[in-house]
């Protein structure tokens, strides 16, 4: 690798995720094993000598913590460079999917997830393939985030292939900018500048709004006022929706659960998105 280092194409495996911390160490001094771990005493990050030693090693996926503290060590923001935690968040994913699930449910647990259409949960996004099989014959796609810069570019190309696609429709919630309350929340939520917030909103925004061509799909981007208490995505008939956690800390997993139609899950996020709708205004 060289200076077009790029995590998401270089990291798609734990081995090759632990090759770019290597070079991303290299690029910031190779600071020793002590050094980073006296710069995680300072700030308060878990960073020991013997857990950064697996981590530069590859053997296994460090914690999401691990991964951030070193990261912000070794000078990368990863609020601004979203790639390497999207990396992280791929490969977290594929080794959730591998996951064994247990072989039975207890009849009234199994009875619950029925009823919900609840088609999986766990503490991770889902893999890169599951994301294509939603997008490949996707009419309707919903999305309600605060601004979403991570899974906007991980997922261009297949947002770029349905704008395309003629008597489709994208829908875009993003937080208001120009709510002085919502911004407040949400920038002490996310421990950004208020500035800050705003412009990545904005970013969003126009990066939705360029996916509109003629003859391809109605793209519709809105503000919604007030604070989050989940992200979610609807694919037509199926919806992934994300906790958000009150801590502050961005390495606490929380939960993601995927849900169909017509589960009791799914209607109450259609329910949302209706209300969210209704109390949204264009995006100027």
């Amino acid at each position: 690798m060289g200076e077009d280092l790029d995590p998401l194409n270089d990291g798609k495996s734990v081995e090759g995720l632990a090759e770019c911390l290597r070079w991303l160490r290299a690029s910031a001094g190779n600071p020793s094993l002590r050094q980073l771990e006296s710069w995680g005493q300072r700030n308060r990050r878990a960073l020991a000598r013997s857990s950064v030693s697996d981590l530069l090693r590859g053997k296994r996926l460090p914690s999401r913590e691990l991964f951030l503290a070193f990261l912000e060590a070794c000078g990368v923001d990863p609020t601004e460079d979203t790639r390497w935690l999207a990396a992280w968040t791929l490969l977290a994913a594929h080794r959730s999917a591998a996951a064994s699930p247990p072989e039975h449910l207890p009849e009234r647990l199994a009875a619950d997830v029925q009823a919900a259409g609840l088609l999986r949960i766990g503490t991770a996004y889902l893999p890169d393939l599951e994301w294509k099989q939603l997008f490949a014959t996707v009419s309707e796609l919903d999305i309600f985030v605060v601004y979403g810069q991570t899974w906007r570019h991980l997922h261009a190309p297949e947002l770029n292939r349905l704008s395309r696609r003629s008597g489709a429709r994208i829908r875009v919630f993003l937080a208001d900018p120009a709510d002085a309350l919502t911004v407040r929340v949400l920038s002490d939520r996310f421990a950004i500048g208020r500035k800050e917030l705003v412009s990545r909103i904005e970013s969003t925004r126009r990066d939705y709004q360029a996916l509109a061509r003629p003859g391809g799909a109605a793209i519709d981007v809105r503000y919604w006022p007030g604070d989050r208490a989940f992200s979610c995505y609807r694919f037509d008939d199926t919806a992934v929706l994300g906790l958000y956690s009150h801590g502050r800390s961005r390495a606490v997993a929380v939960p993601v659960l995927v849900c169909a139609k017509p589960g009791e899950l799914f209607q109450f996020v259609k329910g949302e998105l209706a209300a969210i709708e209704a109390g949204s205004r264009p995006a100027r």
